[in-house]
């Protein structure tokens, strides 16, 4: 029996993977998959789930997402991070929320519903986990993709919840972005440019850890998004916010090993 929602999750933290399991099972009652791809074997409790899928891969986050969403088998689709803790009984009430949408009256024109969701943020190791930003920091303005062609208003799909079909149909993350970030906006923006209907969950959804700079294991995303995925998304952005046909098998064209962390 399929799953209702399959959760994608990029990973290079195994040893933070049964918490943030054991957080899912907290967080909702429904039917879920968890579909994990990163370069580390899962811990043994995990590796005998049912639900739990593993794919070895040693690319980028964002084709490790990519990666992840080809073995997806759920109605529903959503993406976290290994540095999270979901909030107890905080996924079924977003994915309350987003059955609410399509409710007579409330159907899109194109494209299909999408929620998106907030999170706590804190820094590693510091008991202040409760920094919860205002809706403007989970915009489009404000960000590197704040071009003359893009609405500022327009939400960034950091959380988002999904139909797989509509998600599919837009072909998923574009793996010319290494980290998820950036790949994230850019699938944000195309959804909207086709006329998705978001909305912004009433609760945030989890509780993330956040490592400073260049520091503990951040340094290769705070390489890449400043100096290779940021200008990219401007490239993209600046002058024309067009539609792009992205396909799911689009992680073939990305490198297999992602030098910026495995240079050895």
């Amino acid at each position: 029996m399929k799953p209702y929602l399959s959760i994608i999750l990029p990973s290079i933290r195994p040893e933070r993977l049964v918490g943030l399991y054991e957080s899912i099972l907290k967080s909702t009652k429904r039917s879920f998959e968890l579909v994990i791809c990163g370069p580390y074997a899962l811990p043994d409790e995990l590796q005998e789930l049912k639900n739990v899928k593993y794919i070895k891969d040693f690319g980028s986050p964002t084709r490790a997402s990519q990666l992840a969403a080809n073995f997806c088998e759920g109605e529903m689709v959503t993406w976290i991070a290994d540095d999270a803790l979901l909030i107890e009984g905080a996924l079924d009430a977003c994915l309350d929320e987003f059955e609410g949408m399509w409710l007579e009256g409330e159907r899109p024109k194109a494209g299909g519903n999408v929620l998106v969701a907030k999170y706590y943020e804190g820094q590693m190791g510091s008991l202040d986990r409760e920094t919860l930003h205002p809706d403007k920091y989970f915009k489009v303005c404000g960000s590197p993709a704040d071009t003359p062609s893009v609405s500022e208003d327009w939400w960034l799909f950091n959380i988002a919840f999904m139909k797989l079909d509509h998600f599919r149909e837009l072909g998923g993350w574009d793996c010319a972005f290494e980290g998820t970030w950036c790949a994230h906006t850019d699938l944000a923006i195309r959804a909207q440019i086709i006329g998705c209907t978001i909305k912004m969950a009433q609760i945030p959804l989890m509780r993330c850890d956040h490592m400073p700079g260049g520091s503990g294991d951040h340094m290769p995303i705070f390489e890449c998004q400043p100096k290779y995925d940021e200008p990219l998304l401007r490239e993209r952005y600046w002058s024309n916010a067009s539609s792009r046909l992205i396909k799911l098998d689009n992680w073939r064209n990305s490198p297999p090993i992602w030098l910026r962390r495995f240079n050895g």
